[in-house]
């Protein structure tokens, strides 16, 4: 429904307070998994919509990167729907990122929601990817009486001349032939396998081989966890189209602990000691410092001394022993507690 009286002279936008309350109403709008709101919603940068000292409309953005930003959500209250309001707001914030320095701006959409694809259109982004299956076992929408939209378009907005000249990097063949990205949901599968693998060949996993249970589905909902997290995300490193190395970051769920993130690493052994693991930490560690994490924590098998010496060359500090922790080949086993403090 669309209001009779609305005049745009009267509306304002800004940034959200740092104590002023979210509109939940507006929020699941935009996302309706209220968990998945939860998780970024302190993390994020909000810009409001007012008229008549009502918020009718909002958009939450996520630094994903030094020069890389992310609108999670963006709602208008439906009775002031097609009234502009939308475009308005997403200018200012544009306007806003573009005077900061931002390079690009991505933004997720359903498959199936036409206006949106043609809005982000509108205002300068570009399809530049499909995430297959993203929505899948959510709150599907259908299209018509069969058609079931679970994929999301990945749209983006670019700024050229905001990207920094870098000075190239020189790398061997291998080590350029190696990419490391963040886990989408097609990954799931293959990402499944490979830690599967891993399994059978080291015992520096905490799984012993059969014993992982994870199916495809629940690799698929813990990526997308991840890429809605602020301060969660799954690292690939992948050479010739095949997953070869991964690292989780997963960030704490309650207030007290959402500054710090646990590690888990894992690296193919025909690929070990190439330096990809540090690649991987590398990675990661900009990815936190962007995020405003200030801690790293994981835990190491006394006995693997080459990934002590990666762990504490990238400046971690042992912090404690967990006396006889697993059981490993009949042989107790210590673990180590390590820390990294941003």
């Amino acid at each position: 429904m669309e209001s009779s009286n609305y005049s745009s002279g009267a509306l304002s936008i800004r940034l959200r307070q740092a104590d002023e309350p979210l509109p939940l109403p507006l929020l699941l709008i935009g996302n309706r998994a209220y968990g998945s709101v939860e998780r970024y919603a302190e993390y994020c940068r909000w810009w409001l919509a007012e008229y008549e000292n009502r918020i009718i409309g909002i958009c939450g953005i996520l630094q994903r990167s030094t020069e890389e930003w992310e609108i999670v959500n963006m709602a208008v209250s439906p009775e002031y729907s097609h009234q502009e309001i939308g475009g308005q707001l997403l200018i200012e914030v544009l306007d806003a990122l573009r005077a900061a320095d931002a390079g690009k701006v991505t933004a997720g959409v359903r498959s199936s929601c036409v206006d949106m694809l043609a809005f982000y259109q509108e205002h300068g982004f570009r399809m530049v990817a499909v995430e297959q299956d993203y929505f899948a076992g959510l709150d599907q929408q259908h299209v018509g009486n069969k058609v079931c939209s679970c994929d999301r378009i990945m749209m983006e907005r670019v700024w050229p001349d905001a990207v920094k000249q870098r000075r190239p990097v020189v790398m061997s063949h291998f080590h350029a032939s190696v990419s490391i990205r963040i886990a989408q949901i097609r990954d799931a599968g293959p990402l499944l396998r490979m830690k599967k693998r891993l399994d059978q060949q080291t015992t520096y996993m905490l799984l012993e081989p059969g014993e992982r249970m994870m199916n495809e589905a629940e690799q698929r909902d813990m990526i997308r966890y991840a890429l809605r997290s602020a301060n969660s995300n799954i690292f690939l490193a992948e050479r010739d189209g095949q997953i070869i190395g991964y690292l989780e970051a997963m960030g704490g769920k309650v207030s007290r602990n959402r500054h710090s993130a646990y590690v888990v690493i894992g690296v193919l052994q025909e690929y070990a000691n190439r330096g990809i693991g540090r690649r991987l930490f590398q990675t990661m560690l900009q990815w936190a410092q962007d995020r405003e994490l200030h801690r790293i924590e994981l835990t190491v098998q006394s006995a693997n001394e080459r990934g002590i010496h990666l762990y504490r060359s990238l400046g971690f500090r042992m912090e404690g022993i967990q006396k006889n922790a697993l059981l490993v080949d009949d042989q107790y086993v210590d673990l180590i507690q390590m820390g990294l403090l941003l």
